[in-house]
């Protein structure tokens, strides 16, 4: 979730991507920053991928604190010490989800929308979301904005009603 990528990049994501750098702010400041840096595995027999650096928020770097970083490889291991497939890491997320007593239905691609949906809520400016999702267009980042939009202008119009209520109470 806290990645919001595809399942291949996920599957895919190693120890060596994660990295250190330092990087000026909009205001200025300078801020060392842990990220996974890497290319996106869609379209790069086409186009190359794009380029990733997604930032390791608090609740991601806790859920990795844990993990064994020594051997390298990827992040996410089977239980042979291998690395999932993108079939095999679909597979796991149904059997985590069960384990948790989670319903049917939830999937990687699914928590890659929900933190789609995660980032228009906050607030977030469209582009910004289409460049931490990898999106090569606003087509499908138009919806999640659409979808959060939704939601606050049917909190506005409940809010104006009531207060005109109150004014005429």
């Amino acid at each position: 979730f806290w990645l919001g990528n595809r399942r291949g990049d996920i599957a895919g994501l190693g120890w060596d991507d994660l990295v250190t750098e330092e990087i000026e702010l909009f205001d200025g400041s300078l801020v060392m920053i842990e990220a996974f840096a890497f290319r996106q595995k869609k379209n790069r027999n086409r186009h190359g991928g794009r380029e990733m650096f997604i930032p390791v928020v608090d609740k991601l770097a806790a859920a990795l604190e844990p993990l064994d970083r020594s051997k390298g490889g990827t992040v996410l291991k089977n239980a042979y010490g291998r690395s999932f497939s993108e079939k095999s890491l679909t597979g796991m997320m149904q059997h985590w989800t069960r384990q948790a007593n989670i319903p049917d239905g939830y999937t990687l691609h699914g928590l890659r929308r929900t933190f789609g949906t995660y980032l228009a809520e906050c607030n977030i400016q469209a582009r910004a979301i289409m460049e931490a999702m990898g999106h090569s267009s606003m087509t499908v980042t138009d919806e999640y904005v659409r979808e959060a939009n939704k939601k606050r202008i049917a909190v506005d119009i409940a809010r104006a009603i009531n207060q005109r209520e109150e004014k005429r109470d």
